[in-house]
């Protein structure tokens, strides 16, 4: 599979939980941090960090990616207030080339390097004949979660996306036959670090 690339968004205004989420620590770490670290321990070659309105806080806290062939670069999105689907366009935009795929990952979802190996070990076992499903997400015991991963095909409906109609969930939902679910026996993936309550819910993970 040639480059793969994945969008982290940390732009939202975080005003369930009172203070950025990017700054919430996670397992030693700012939660930010922690995802980044994470994708940089993937295979994932590409990653951009959307940041809004705390940028100039957050910024410091994404981990460099130099001396290694993966990219890491930060981009601030004016038009945050806007919603998650206008981030997802940015940092769309922010791609130096059209990927082969792209996961978008939220920052209050926690990740696991291993996960993303997992789907894009997946996408390349799909992907190697014609016919193959384009869209890839981890399930928990038949409950999807988080990140979902796209075919760079389908990057004009992704760039397409607005708020009015449900961003991703349309894409997702245009072709369901499109979509293939990833068993995955860890229900991480399902969790949203939204509200302080989520944290406390959180804390024997």
């Amino acid at each position: 599979m040639s480059r793969t690339a994945a969008i982290l968004l940390a732009a939202g205004d975080s005003t369930r939980m009172g203070s950025p989420k990017a700054l919430v620590e996670w397992r030693g770490r700012p939660l930010l941090t922690h995802q980044v670290e994470r994708i940089r321990d993937s295979r994932v070659d590409d990653c951009v960090v959307v940041l809004g309105r705390d940028a100039g806080t957050l910024e410091p806290l994404v981990p460099s990616a130099a001396g290694s062939r993966r990219t890491m670069r930060t981009i601030v999105n004016p038009r945050h207030a806007e919603g998650r689907c206008s981030s997802i366009l940015a940092g769309l935009a922010a791609l130096a080339s059209p990927p082969a795929a792209v996961a978008i990952v939220s920052v209050d979802q926690p990740l696991a390097a291993h996960l993303l190996d997992a789907l894009l070990d997946a996408a390349g076992r799909e992907w190697s004949g014609a016919g193959g499903r384009t869209i890839l997400i981890p399930a928990f015991r038949g409950r999807r979660g988080h990140p979902p991963l796209f075919q760079g095909g389908l990057l004009p409906e992704l760039l397409a996306i607005g708020e009015a109609t449900e961003g991703l969930k349309a894409v997702v939902r245009r072709r369901p036959e499109r979509v293939l679910e990833l068993p995955w026996e860890d229900d991480l993936i399902l969790l949203n670090l939204n509200a302080g309550i989520d944290l406390e819910r959180a804390s024997d993970l």
